[in-house]
């Protein structure tokens, strides 16, 4: 299953951007047994023109993230915003920054998706219990929801990032 996130290294807000990847950062810990094959967590970066290569890498680094289980995407910005679309999230530019809509979603290991939690009110805890719910839910097999995802977006590797 996937828990994802949406974020952009330069947010001024630390109640914005940075609460989000916190959130992944205590599931990460929470799911450490699980984490990188019963359960990835993305943060799919929407800021790729800042957000790319090194500076995408140190931002991983910020979140102590083992690459194994916690991937930071990020794409072309016609890419990055046709997947936040899927989720019904959206980014502007506004005065040099960008404003966006908060999504944490999880998808299930099916590839529904499970939850959609809009905003940042919820806590590290209540989406770990809402994780932990889906993870116990009986696996049925795969479908391809989640490829639509993973074709636009790429890790900040010299093997697969433009």
């Amino acid at each position: 299953m996937v828990a994802l996130t949406f974020a952009y290294s330069r947010c001024p807000n630390p109640n914005y951007c940075f609460r989000l990847p916190t959130n992944l950062s205590r599931l990460s810990r929470r799911f450490h047994d699980l984490t990188g094959r019963d359960l990835v967590l993305v943060t799919i970066v929407i800021d790729p023109d800042e957000d790319q290569g090194k500076a995408l890498e140190r931002y991983a680094d910020t979140w102590k993230a083992d690459p194994a289980a916690w991937h930071f995407l990020t794409g072309k910005l016609t890419d990055v915003r046709a997947v936040a679309e899927l989720f019904g999230m959206n980014f502007w530019n506004d005065e040099g920054f960008l404003t966006h809509s908060f999504h944490a979603v999880v998808i299930d290991r099916e590839g529904r998706l499970a939850a959609n939690l809009e905003g940042n009110q919820f806590t590290a805890e209540q989406l770990g219990d809402l994780v932990e719910t889906v993870l116990r839910r009986p696996y049925q097999g795969a479908n391809a929801t989640t490829a639509r995802m993973g074709h636009a977006l790429s890790a900040p590797n010299n093997d697969n990032h433009p």
